[in-house]
């Protein structure tokens, strides 16, 4: 039945290429055995071409299919492998495709087998296929574009004034947000609210203006007012933009909460279009051979370190000397041994000497002999000889504590050197051998995180105005005027962002430029890092540099009166605001 169902969708769509000149048709193979044996073909044929070294298809991945139907003909263009986990598409190497054995192929695009059709966000992957060639390898905008269009937990909450409650079962979030980060106005600038609803794709939201704007940051100079408006974003792979609108009557602002109801100054309308395209960054790491080459270098650098200094040896037979390492050769370790002065001490001032017969006298050593030693004994000070071949075992051992006293240098074998201060010993003086060839690299390169560029440009329609107080002590008498507003090429700026978060999502930055023809600047510098299971620090950087300034007429009836707006002061302004978010 499959095979039946097959052939005649293969069949409608070549007839129907007749009234196309090429058509193509895309699908998903389901089969897990189709996937594993058809990959596991071209792993073997990347390795007998010597190009498996940048791969990363793995036999548990699906593949995307898209055939190419010109006229009386099938084509096999191009194939994609889906990794589920990591939410990642990686690209067949079409050229070592078409080198493996037809069989597979054939097999690929005969479709009889269990497949489906592929979702929207597969067909935009595979249309990301181009003949340019990037310096990074593309990679899927999800996790990228996740990380800062909303949030990859069901409740995440930031004392930046930012919040998304998402729901399990449907790709619908509610989002709350402060300014208009993208155009360059951000939430210490522009303290407007936005309340929406959101899915993976496309936000549509209202615009609340602040409560009040009279209390502000002390590094911006000017800010912004609002009022209610409204506004759609969207964003996907390739294109993306905004459009916001306010409702600048101001009929609803009250004078009390102005910063100056001399000098209102109000985005009225803003938009943003912009091109993206997300990269793979990757970093280099230890390999496993790499790491315990890594090792090796670290245990000799410690051995060494240790053998410079003066140290307790022993040895198997129970010797004890405190001495420096000066060198091994042909197994024959020379030491340094230097004066025990607590060996001398303890023999000047008296201990209890012991022989195999078992008699047991507390003296101090009066002389030292090859054959005999002479004690005083303690309580009469009476001399009294001891052969050596009589002391105890532990005599002995202390004895040679005291003959090898200064600056004298002793020679013991290795074998005979305590099993620990051996392989201290010869992991010092070990040499470590790095060999190259294939498999032996001491650092590889593996996927760390993705990149993504976005670049386009923006509109911003700013308006100044007044209001006039006709009767101070009626507010409905108090009417908003707009003076001034920028329009046409003078509105139009440029937006550049680049975004990246680590595989692990654990971390994530942004660096953003805008810049409009108006003589509106901005750059803004973002980091977030997860610190402790569902707890990120943040902190966000923005700068209005110096400069950065717009010129407004004052007066309706004098337009030569010209008002300056300078959102970071005259001599700019540098904003560093930390912040901390919770999701669950």
């Amino acid at each position: 039945m499959i095979k039946q169902i097959s052939k005649l969708s293969l069949s409608f769509c070549l007839i129907f290429s007749f009234v196309l000149p090429q058509e193509s048709i895309f699908w998903e193979v389901s089969d897990p055995i189709v996937n594993s044996e058809f990959i596991e073909a071209y792993i073997n044929q990347l390795i007998k071409s010597d190009n498996y070294e940048d791969n990363t298809i793995q036999a548990s991945n699906s593949i995307i299919v898209q055939v190419d139907l010109v006229q009386d003909e099938i084509e096999l263009k191009k194939l994609k492998a889906k990794n589920y986990q990591m939410g990642e598409y990686q690209s067949f190497m079409m050229s070592q495709v078409e080198l493996m054995d037809t069989s597979f192929t054939n097999m690929i695009v005969s479709r009889e087998y269990k497949w489906k059709d592929v979702s929207s966000r597969d067909l935009s992957e595979l249309e990301m296929f181009s003949t340019v060639d990037n310096i990074f390898q593309e990679r899927s905008f999800k996790d990228a574009r996740d990380a800062f269009w909303w949030s990859n937990a069901q409740l995440d909450v930031s004392s930046s004034l930012q919040a998304f409650i998402r729901q399990k079962s449907s790709s619908l979030a509610f989002r709350l947000e402060s300014g208009f980060s993208d155009l360059g106005l951000y939430r210490h600038l522009s303290q407007n609210l936005i309340l929406g609803l959101t899915n993976d794709i496309a936000s549509a939201y209202l615009i609340v203006p602040p409560v009040t704007v009279d209390r502000i940051n002390k590094a911006i100079g000017h800010p912004l007012e609002g009022n209610f408006g409204f506004g759609f974003k969207f964003d996907t792979h390739t294109l993306g933009g905004q459009v916001n609108y306010m409702d600048v009557d101001m009929q609803e602002i009250d004078v009390r909460d102005t910063y100056s109801y001399k000098h209102m100054v109000v985005p009225a309308s803003s938009g943003l279009l912009y091109w993206s395209n997300t990269f793979l960054v990757k970093r280099k790491v230890f390999s496993d051979y790499g790491a315990s080459i890594e090792e090796r270098k670290t245990s000799k650098g410690k051995a060494q370190k240790t053998l410079a200094k003066v140290r307790d040896w022993k040895t198997k037979s129970g010797a004890s000397y405190n001495a420096k390492f000066i060198t091994v050769k042909e197994g024959v370790v020379t030491l340094l041994v230097m004066k025990d002065l607590k060996a001398h001490k303890l023999a000047e001032k008296g201990r209890n000497w012991a022989t195999k017969s078992g008699s047991i006298v507390k003296a101090t050593l009066d002389q030292q002999g090859s054959t005999e030693i002479i004690i005083l004994r303690k309580k009469d000070k009476k001399p009294m000889r001891i052969k050596l071949s009589e002391l105890s075992e532990e005599d002995i051992l202390f004895l040679d504590r005291l003959q090898w006293d200064g600056e004298k240098t002793k020679t013991i074998s290795i074998d005979q050197l305590s099993d620990p201060d051996q392989k201290l010993v010869q992991t010092a003086n070990s040499e470590i051998r790095v060999r190259k060839g294939k498999g032996r690299e001491i650092k590889v390169k593996e996927p760390w995180a993705s990149m993504r560029i976005k670049g386009g440009l923006s509109f911003i329609q700013f308006i100044h105005g007044n209001i006039n107080r006709y009767d101070t002590s009626v507010s409905e008498d108090d009417k908003f005027e707009i003076t001034d507003r920028i329009n046409g090429s003078e509105a139009i700026g440029f937006f550049v962002k680049v975004e990246g978060v680590t595989d692990d999502k654990k971390s994530k930055a942004f660096l953003q430029v805008n810049a409009s023809s108006s003589g509106f600047s901005a750059l803004g510098l973002g980091l977030e890092h997860n610190i402790y299971k569902t707890f990120n620090l943040g902190v966000d950087c923005s700068l209005y540099p110096k400069g950065s300034q717009i010129e407004f007429v004052e007066s309706r009836t004098n337009e030569n009166k010209k008002w300056i707006w300078y959102p970071g002061g005259d001599g700019g302004s540098l904003i560093i605001a930390p912040y901390v978010s919770v999701f669950f």
